[in-house]
């Protein structure tokens, strides 16, 4: 619709937020897995403090320029791709133990899911592991100096992100 209008936007398109692994945190500290069927086609997963201060600041771009402002579309998302093995690599250096990664069986991942959510959203996470596994969820060319350049500093890290949640336990 913005397309169709003509609009000046900017329009984020953020990727998996890092913020979503407090979800699997219970599995991490008690089973020693790291859970989440990611692959290794890679993740570029993005603290969500990240997007709110890209959000800022393309906000007061826009209300700053002197004209309306061409449409932008900002792939947002953090500054590596994470593997299943490498995130479970991130938790085991935190936590000082041995962090397993879980596999890539989305069936399972699904079931297991299915025995405490509704069965809709076990269904949609299983389809979603599977894109993230066959394509991955990567940020256009030169989006992670982009965005960095937005911030003007460096995008969060997972393994930053991993040893601020361990800390804060």
């Amino acid at each position: 619709m913005i397309d169709s209008l003509d609009m000046p936007a900017t329009v984020l398109r953020p990727a998996y937020f890092m913020q979503n692994e407090g979800s699997v945190r219970q599995v991490i500290d008690g089973y020693g897995v790291y859970p989440m069927p990611i692959g290794s086609a890679g993740v570029s997963m993005v603290d969500a403090r990240d997007i709110a201060d890209i959000a800022v600041a393309e906000l007061l771009r826009r209300d700053k320029a002197p004209a309306p402002l061409a449409r932008l579309t900002l792939d947002v998302v953090g500054p590596q791709a994470l593997t299943g093995a490498s995130a479970a690599q991130a938790w085991s250096a935190a936590l000082g133990r041995e962090i397993a990664y879980g596999g890539d069986d989305v069936a399972a991942f699904e079931a297991q899911m299915a025995s405490f959510s509704p069965a809709w959203l076990a269904y949609d996470m299983r389809l979603m592991m599977a894109g993230i596994q066959k394509f991955g969820m990567h940020g256009s060319d030169g989006a992670v100096d982009r965005l960095q350049a937005i911030l003007g500093r460096p995008l969060r890290t997972y393994a930053a992100f991993v040893a601020e949640s361990v800390a804060a336990v």
